[in-house]
Order: C-alpha cells, then structure tokens, then sequence
C-alpha cells in the first residue's frame, strides 16, 4: 500500500501440524485405567492441569501429536507438536528415592511374600501404598512433589504436558513397575532387592531346620501284655510336645545355600522359586485353617 504502513502477519494453523507416526493414546486408556497406579498418575493430572487444557492435551494424545516419550528415572521427557513449526519440549520433574530409602521399602516388602508373586507377575499391588506411607513416601507422586516444564508461552500446566501425562498413564496401565523407573530404581532390579532384603531377614534366624527334642530320661517299659487295653492311646508325651514353643527357622535355607543359579535370564532363578515357594505355602495354610473351621462346625 503507497504512503501506508506495511505489516507483516504470521500465520498460524488453527489446528496442529499433524505428525506423521505419532504417538496415540488408546481411547479407553484415561476412562479406564488398566490399575490403581495408572489411576493415582490421572488424579494427578487432574489436580495440577486445568481442565481446559486437559481437553486440549487429550485430544493432542489421541491424534498422535506426541513425537517421542522418554520414561526414565527422575521424570519424564517428551517432544509435542503443535501449531507451531518447532515442536514443544516438555519435561515431567520427578524426585528419585535415595538408596536408603529403597532399603526401607524392599524390608518392609519382605515380611510378607505376596508382595514378591505380584512383582512376578508384573503388577504393583496397593498395600503397597499403605506400606510406604508411615516413611513419608508415595510410588505415585503427589501434586507437591513434581515440576512441570514447557517451552510453550503457557508455562507448564499447558496441553502439551497434558498429552504426554497422558501417555505416560497408559504406560502404567500396561506395567505399572515403570513408576519404580521413575523414581530412580529400575523395574528390571526390583525382584533382585527384594529377594536382597529377604535374605537379609532371614539372616538373623537361629537355624534352617526344626530344633531337635531335648532327650528325655528312659523310663522303664511295661510288658506288652500289661497295657494292651491303652496301647492305641496317645500318653502324656504328646500333650507336653503339643506345648512345646513352635521351632525358629530361617526360610528358604536350602535355596541360599544352594547360591546363585548359574541360568541366564531377566528374572533371578532363586527369586522366582522363592516366590514359588512362598505362594504355595500360603495357600496350603489357607487349606489347613478352612479344614479345621469345618471340623469344628461338624463337631459342633
């Protein structure tokens, strides 16, 4: 235009640049967490992200507007698409445990060996949780604990960090041990400490095996022929035996004093046969303890 001034405009898509091969989020993944780890990491989604742009970001997920997402420990990183040229980098900020931290978890786990079959089985189960609150810890972080971080204009609680929370929800709906990646121990060492804190437990066991009887003197015997009528009947020996205080017992000796196995494979040998064990235990004193309640209401 003559004598006039000349601006220049930017041009923006309404929408966003589309990604060849994004990231999609599965429709059902945020409705439906696949457990209560993924359901705990949406809560905190909800309580740090505005829902405006917890629309946005959703929808963002399930175009596949997420170009990569790494999951590693301290937090998450991904890269999200927009209108702009240059994708949006986002970082999740999520302290680690200490060591001595993670000690105290895998003891507290080692008193019951349920922990260990669920672990196996690559599920996180939610006594969990209770477990690990007296120490002031929580697998999922809370809304104080985490730093969001965009490079959009919005700051961090913005769609972009919304898309990939998303995303990483779903990840812990298909294995919920990533959330121990992500507060520093990797999922792949978790039954290694675990069995490394059994073993520790068991240490301070007096024996492996049952304590023998103390001998007792030899009383003279009575013929045959005089105590045929209480022959079949217990004597006072058994009452005293039944009064006698249950052995101690370290578990799973033979297991350590077998060592390590010398196969290969993601999972220790000795670990998995211990959890095995531990399982297969339970169970049968759940037979035993239905057993006798149905002796008693027979009896009764």
């Amino acid at each position: 235009m003559t004598g006039g001034t000349r601006r220049s405009f930017e041009f923006r898509p309404m929408t966003p640049r589309r990604v060849r091969n994004g990231l999609k989020l599965r429709s059902s993944a945020v409705e439906t967490p696949g457990n209560w780890v993924a359901g705990r990491w949406i809560e905190l989604v909800e309580q740090l992200i505005p829902t405006v742009a917890r629309v946005d970001g959703l929808e963002y997920a399930r175009s596949g507007q997420i170009i990569t997402l790494e999951l590693s420990s301290g937090g998450v990183a991904g890269r999200v698409q927009g209108r702009q040229a240059e994708p949006y980098e986002v970082r999740w900020r999520i302290p680690a445990f200490t060591d001595q931290q993670w000690r105290g978890v895998f003891d507290a786990m080692a008193g019951e060996a349920f922990y260990g079959a669920r672990l196996l089985a690559r599920e996180v189960p939610q006594p969990l949780e209770a477990l690990m609150t007296p120490s002031g810890l929580r697998l999922v972080p809370d809304i104080g604990e985490v730093e969001v971080e965009c490079t959009c204009r919005a700051s961090g609680a913005c769609k972009h960090a919304a898309a990939v929370a998303y995303l990483v929800a779903e990840r812990l709906g298909d294995d919920p041990l990533v959330a121990f990646d992500l507060r520093g121990m990797p999922s792949d060492r978790v039954l290694d400490r675990l069995g490394t804190a059994r073993t520790r437990r068991g240490a301070g066991d007096a024996v492996a095996h049952p304590e023998p009887i103390p001998p007792q003197p030899v009383q003279p015997t009575r013929p045959l022929q005089d105590c045929l009528d209480a022959f079949w009947r217990p004597g006072p020996e058994l009452a005293q035996l039944q009064r006698m205080p249950p052995p101690h017992h370290a578990p799973h000796a033979l297991l350590r004093r077998l060592g390590p196995s010398p196969l290969p494979g993601k999972f220790p040998l000795v670990g998995l046969m211990a959890s095995v064990y531990d399982t297969v235990a339970e169970h049968a004193v759940r037979l035993r303890d239905h057993a006798e309640r149905l002796d008693e209401h027979n009896s009764s």
